[in-house]
């Protein structure tokens, strides 16, 4: 991984700055045991001070991706060295399921940058449509996770019900468990916890447009709070919604502060 150290990590060692960044102890033994970490181009090690804009270099111990490649291109809204942003359209998985699996959008997306290592950091139903942040190296799957662990990753979502369906901006905390023998997801006191922020409403010609913004991220979650509400989406048959030959759902925008430049990255799908 290479990065350039930001202002907010001038003089620390390298060290500090990857326990900051939320390094595992399995990565830092390694680090701690390697002669190939360099700065600006000279061997340093852990213990190495730093100042802001000093390029550091780690070694790569990740593993390559097991996907295949397809032979399509994945849509890119944006990419650096260490991380991307693809658009997954609807109807296709995030990732396969099965060996031998390759139409999905980390297979398109192997296919298409020039990286051995690809992990997506959060994942969207088949049905959605949308933006899915992944990780183009190991260190920097182990920052995104711990990030959206945190609740540091804003992902916001727009979805269709249909008019007069009396939702207002609120806070949904209600946990949701699988119904048992099937693939839909219901509130259930057993359930684990499950909290949807409804942030914003805007009335369009045909459907009330919502914002809707996740604190967890469980299978469905949108989908089975919204049929909780009694407004289920438009075109979600497996929750009863009003008919539609596709779902309205989208992950709409991902934003976060990039965990080793700290630039803020805000990545929006063109609905």
């Amino acid at each position: 991984m290479k990065f350039n150290v930001p202002e907010k990590f001038h003089g620390l060692t390298l060290e500090a700055i990857l326990i900051a960044l939320h390094i595992p102890k399995k990565e830092m033994h390694w680090l701690r045991m390697s002669k190939d970490i360099t700065a600006n181009a000279e061997t340093i090690t852990l213990k190495s001070e730093l100042k802001t804009g000093d390029a550091v270099t780690l070694p790569d111990f990740s593993e390559a991706s097991s996907y295949k490649k397809s032979t399509k291109t994945a849509v890119i809204l944006f990419e650096d060295d260490n991380l991307l942003v693809a658009s997954k359209p609807p109807g296709q998985k995030v990732h396969p399921n099965e060996p031998g699996e390759h139409n999905t959008l980390v297979n398109d997306v192997i296919n298409t940058v020039d990286s051995k290592y690809i992990e997506p950091v959060h994942r969207l139903d088949v049905d959605t449509t949308g933006l899915v942040l992944m990780a183009k190296n190991a260190y920097m799957k182990k920052m995104l996770d711990y990030m959206l662990s945190a609740n540091n990753i804003k992902r916001i979502y727009m979805g269709h019900v249909k008019k007069n369906s009396k939702i207002t901006p609120q806070r949904v905390s209600a946990p949701l468990g699988k119904k048992p023998h099937t693939n839909i997801f219901h509130v259930t006191r057993t359930g684990k916890s499950a909290v949807t922020h409804i942030i914003g409403k805007k009335v369009t010609d045909k459907y009330e447009e919502l914002t809707i913004e996740l604190e967890t991220g469980r299978t469905h979650q949108i989908r089975a709070h919204m049929k909780h509400l009694n407004a289920p989406l438009v075109g979600d048959k497996l929750y009863g919604g009003p008919p539609s030959p596709y779902l309205h759902l989208y992950g709409y925008k991902v934003s976060f502060n990039h965990p080793v430049t700290d630039e803020v990255i805000s990545v929006t799908l063109d609905v």
